[in-house]
């Protein structure tokens, strides 16, 4: 077993339940990608037109109230930014999870995810813990999804908690082959009326911060995968979130849009 402490830092979340949910992915799936195009050629439209407008302006040395509509079309564009963004992700989640199955041992990609957000980790000065089994076994699955479920729930645990918080990261051997790996955090812990909606799809507890799609996202990768993901949270001490992963997935059906 292999146990490193060190302090670590990022943006917000928190650990949720993961049972069976077939309702949120059928509503999901109900957004058709057809609807998710004709979206994002009405954001490059308003896109082009508010950056026009705003240059116009710009270059216009008698327009009244210059700034006011510079600030205006500048707030047109960044939520055009972020529009595009979220419904790319959805564009993507809507068509099939393509999977490329090769070796993977866990410990590796959970060290490559916290080096991706050491940075961020380090400002919070959240105490990251690494419990992991020296003689994990090799698993047979998808390691940039993989990457995705760790990068995923980091952050809401990273966000569950305050700063000097802490995580724990566990990762080890299933009985039945295959593998768990455990996040637990000291943060603020998730409300049983919360916990019901935590996969639909745009349900977000980061206020006007989340998109809501992180987690229907996850739920959606780790059952294509053929693992299962589950949480333990109690309100004002934290939650501990687990998902476990087959030694190789045994169906791998797309899941379409």
């Amino acid at each position: 077993v292999i146990i490193v402490s060190s302090t670590f830092s990022i943006a917000d979340y928190v650990l949720f339940i993961v049972q069976p949910r077939s309702v949120a992915l059928k509503s999901w799936h109900a957004l058709k990608t057809e609807m998710i195009i004709i979206f994002l050629i009405s954001l490059a439209i308003i896109n082009e037109k508010a950056g026009l407008m705003g240059d116009l302006i710009e270059l216009s040395k008698d327009f009244d109230r210059k700034s006011k509509f510079i600030e205006l079309t500048s707030s047109i564009l960044n939520s055009v930014s972020r529009c595009r963004k979220i419904t790319h992700r959805l564009l993507g989640f809507s068509k099939r999870i393509d999977i490329k199955i090769e070796p993977i041992n866990i410990n590796h990609v959970i060290n490559e995810v916290l080096d991706f957000l050491e940075k961020d980790v380090l400002y919070r000065k959240i105490d990251v813990t690494l419990i992991l089994s020296g003689s994990l076994v090799t698993i047979e699955s998808d390691h940039g999804q993989i990457q995705q479920i760790l990068l995923n729930l980091l952050t809401n645990a990273f966000a569950a908690v305050e700063e000097f918080g802490a995580v724990e990261i566990e990762s080890k051997n299933m009985d039945n082959g295959g593998v768990r790996v455990k996040i637990s955090d000291n943060g603020c812990g998730i409300p049983p009326d919360v916990i019901k909606n935590i996969f639909d799809p745009f349900f977000s507890t980061k206020k006007e911060k989340g998109t809501g799609l992180g987690l229907s996202i996850t739920y959606g990768i780790i059952k294509k995968l053929g693992g299962k993901i589950s949480v333990d949270s109690k309100l004002g001490e934290g939650s501990v979130f687990t998902f476990e992963l087959p030694e190789k997935p045994n169906d791998l059906e797309a899941i379409d849009g």
